[in-house]
């Protein structure tokens, strides 16, 4: 099965929207929220301005506004505001990342390096409790999730 018959099956089985296929390049940014088990609002404020400059970045390559803000408040209630399904966010995670690998030149240069900064950035944001010890700025999940991203954005082996 090709990516688009993939992509086509996930989104008739969850119910996703064809503005859901605009932000796909999102989506380990929202597993990043996600990674601790819950959101927090600086966390979505680090995916939000990332989706926004995304869908600017898309709108200029297409020469007109072909991603909305609607399509954006969307997007980030179903995927960032309430919990979408984890099974949802793995397969949808194999695929975003080879797109963004595939496509990570030219006009969206590094586009890859961007997200896994940041997927940093988005760890980075919050902790869970105080005080943290030395180590547990970022928590466990979020770290593990960081060493799975990394080798599938870089397009080392085993991606």
């Amino acid at each position: 099965m090709n990516e688009a018959e993939a992509l086509s099956r996930l989104f008739t089985a969850y119910g996703l929207k064809d503005g859901d296929l605009y932000f796909l390049d999102l989506i380990p940014l929202v597993e990043m929220v996600w990674a601790e088990g819950h959101n927090q609002e600086a966390e979505l404020r680090i995916l939000e301005a990332f989706a926004r400059r995304h869908m600017e970045e898309l709108n200029g390559l297409l020469g007109y506004q072909a991603v909305t803000e609607r399509d954006l408040e969307n997007f980030m209630d179903r995927f960032a505001r309430r919990r979408p399904p984890q099974a949802l966010l793995a397969k949808l995670r194999t695929i975003a990342c080879h797109r963004v690998r595939r496509r990570s030149s030219g006009e969206m240069a590094d586009k890859a390096g961007r997200i896994l900064e940041y997927c940093i950035d988005i760890a980075a944001a919050c902790v869970t409790r105080y005080p943290y010890s030395l180590r547990e700025r970022i928590m466990e999940g979020e770290r593990r999730l960081l060493g799975e991203l990394l080798p599938l954005l870089q397009g080392q082996s085993g991606s």
